[in-house]
């Protein structure tokens, strides 16, 4: 059976945009880079623009990998040196180099086919923002500084990574870096320095849309939609300030079923907005099992093996918070503020949508576990910076491929993709030497191995995609 397809003129469109975009970042642009941050200062074998392809697509074949496994990518190339010459390269400057390629993704936006959900296709894009922060070893802290000062108190170097992913096409903006200690809504991920279009719905996380910023969007003509907090002073139509909890007791005993009423939030801001809270039929208490379950190992591995991995000899068990009792109270109900209309989307499928914004956190899971964003084998900085660097442009190089194979699919599974761009990722290396097919036709068998990614239908717990397939009928 063939897994042949015919290509539209939008994907061959896409195909030649994604081409020009990788053999431009990683062949001139890369070897300029090399030559401003001193990386390369005279003619030698390891380059700009291969000692970027042996970093980038090394850590996306294998992300684990030894100095040995990106000597190989290496001789892919031509360029037969020996591991320890890679492991010198590792110093300051190609950290600074790779930081500048990190940079020069933010100039780069693609844009994939558009997935089939009316849901969303009634907005100017869905757009979902998040990020995380990656703890550094305290001999970082001048470059990325973390929470503390003092080093008994905690680590003293962080990163913190944001994007910005629309949900409807595909479209990556980012990777924003911030030192840890900084505020994630300020600075350059911010809407005010990146701001969204007209007409689109921001999906976000209740920290990152603020009073100010609702009233922002409302004059902008923005849609947001975010979930409420207990902190919220709700002002209902009949001018009376209630707490959350007791707003939502008091319409539970006169009989709403679903509440969905205009308010104003903060007595003295009083922004116009939507309340909708809907039941939440499954409520979960962890187990003792999953209360006693270890988190998943993070930072140096130097001694890696298949099956086994080294954990910190200072970790200790998870600090689990208690309930407070006005968080119980509301337990059973999932409520949410929004500005769009009630004409223009339902309680339920407010609910399905705020659903969705854990796609981004989805998405982070993966770059955490499948490439190892987090995690490094080496305990010298300036190689973990390296190998860090890299492996952020690796996952969007990975997300682009991803864009063109299987994002039109409702129901793609990017776990499944990522390993397809693996599978292929020293053939790239190989196309933009030249030394074997085209980089367009690697793009293109790309898109033949992931037509099969897709999410099995559940039916007892189901997928995110079913959820908003359902609430567009």
């Amino acid at each position: 059976m063939s897994l042949s397809f015919e290509r539209t003129p939008v994907q061959a469109e896409q195909e030649e945009h994604l081409e020009a975009v990788l053999r431009s970042l990683f062949t001139d642009q890369a070897r300029q880079l090399a030559r401003e941050t001193g990386f390369v200062q005279r003619r030698s074998p390891i380059d700009g623009a291969a000692f970027a392809q042996t970093m980038v697509f090394g850590f996306l074949d294998e992300p684990d990998a030894s100095y040995t496994d990106l000597q190989q990518i290496l001789a892919a190339q031509k360029v037969v040196v020996s591991p320890q010459a890679i492991e010198k390269r590792m110093k300051e400057s190609a950290a600074c180099f790779l930081h500048r390629m990190v940079e020069s993704l933010l100039t780069v936006l693609l844009v994939g086919e558009s997935c089939s959900l009316e849901l969303l296709s009634g907005f100017k894009g869905v757009y979902l923002q998040d990020g995380t922060i990656i703890e550094l070893p305290d001999a970082l802290h001048e470059h990325w500084r973390g929470f503390t000062k003092d080093p008994q108190m905690g680590t003293r170097a962080g990163l913190r990574v944001q994007v910005r992913l629309e949900l409807l096409h595909g479209q990556l903006q980012g990777p924003w870096l911030q030192p840890a200690r900084a505020d994630e809504r300020s600075g350059p991920s911010s809407i005010e320095e990146h701001p969204l279009p007209a007409g689109c719905l921001y999906v976000t996380d209740s920290k990152h849309v603020t009073f100010a910023r609702m009233r922002r969007h409302n004059e902008a003509g923005r849609y947001w939609l975010a979930p409420a907090t207990l902190c919220y002073k709700v002002i209902d139509q009949q001018g009376l300030c209630w707490e959350l909890p007791n707003l939502i007791a008091t319409r539970v005993k006169q009989g709403h079923q679903v509440i969905d009423e205009p308010v104003r939030l903060g007595v003295q801001d009083r922004v116009p907005c939507r309340l909708i809270a809907v039941p939440n039929p499954a409520v979960k208490h962890p187990t003792p099992a999953q209360v006693d379950r270890r988190p998943r190992i993070k930072g140096s591995r130097h001694d890696v093996q298949i099956g086994r991995k080294k954990a910190f000899k200072s970790q200790t068990k998870c600090k689990h918070h208690r309930e407070s009792p006005r968080r119980r109270e509301l337990s059973h109900w999932i409520v949410l503020v929004t500005n769009v209309p009630a004409s223009h989307l339902s309680a339920q499928q407010a609910r399905e949508l705020l659903r969705a914004r854990w796609q981004e956190e989805l998405l982070w899971k993966l770059w955490k576990q499948s490439n190892h964003l987090d995690v490094w084998r080496s305990e010298k900085p300036m190689r973990i910076l390296c190998e860090l660097y890299a492996k952020l442009i690796g996952v969007i190089v990975q997300h682009w491929f991803t864009l063109l194979g299987c994002w039109q699919d409702a129901h793609r599974r990017l776990v499944k993709a990522s390993k397809a761009v693996k599978k292929l990722a020293v053939s790239v290396v190989l196309t933009l030497t030249g030394e074997t097919l085209t980089l367009r036709s690697v793009v293109t068998r790309s898109q033949s191995l992931m037509q099969r990614c897709q999410l099995n239908p559940r039916f007892k717990h189901p997928n995110t995609s079913q959820h908003l397939i359902w609430a567009s009928g």
